[in-house]
């Protein structure tokens, strides 16, 4: 495991964190996300994505502080942006979600970012598909998947995935928190 080779890198715990979130394990995606931050304090990054996750795992608080200082720490950022619209797009929380809201932003943060960045255009995807227009979602998840480097097979597959559920008129939602299995 690269965490065991590279103890001190942080980028391999947000990619642990990144799996853990795709499996609904929020918590320990939080904790990942955590340990990166600890090693890279001042990157704003870590702190959308934990944001994120703690949206996911119901702490829309924490969420919420998460997102203020990661502002704070790079205002008006391509990061911001996306992360905010993946939020609106994407939400556990059917209230927090906002079509319109989410592909403002992603738009701006593909504008930023010369619409290259393959993250920033799935985004735009799924925030088109929460806001109804799976034209528009199939369009700009496609672009998501020519952009990625098929070297990234899992990435590649997960944004694939995503193309197939808003061909069939769906939009994305998080895997719902795994619980540990009780006993009896």
């Amino acid at each position: 495991m690269a965490i065991n080779r590279s103890p001190r890198n942080p980028k391999f715990y947000v990619q642990r964190a990144q799996a853990f979130e795709n499996n609904g394990e929020y918590k320990s995606a939080i904790a990942d996300l955590n340990q990166a931050m600890t090693l890279q304090p001042d990157d704003a990054k870590y702190r959308f994505l934990r944001g994120i996750a703690y949206a996911y795992a119901g702490d829309d608080e924490a969420a919420k502080q998460d997102f203020d200082r990661a502002e704070q720490m790079d205002p008006g950022s391509a990061e911001s942006y996306n992360a905010r619209a993946w939020l609106w797009a994407t939400a556990p929380d059917a209230p927090m979600r906002d079509g319109k809201k989410a592909i403002d932003a992603a738009t701006r943060a593909c504008q930023m970012t010369n619409w290259e960045e393959p993250d920033f255009v799935g985004t735009l995807a799924a925030a088109y598909a929460e806001a109804g227009d799976f034209d528009q979602a199939i369009k700009w998840q496609q672009k998501s998947v020519d952009l990625t480097p098929n070297t990234l097979l899992s990435t590649y597959n997960e944004r694939y995935a995503r193309l197939e559920l808003y061909r069939s008129h769906k939009p994305w939602r998080p895997t719902p928190p795994l619980h540990p299995l009780t006993t009896s």
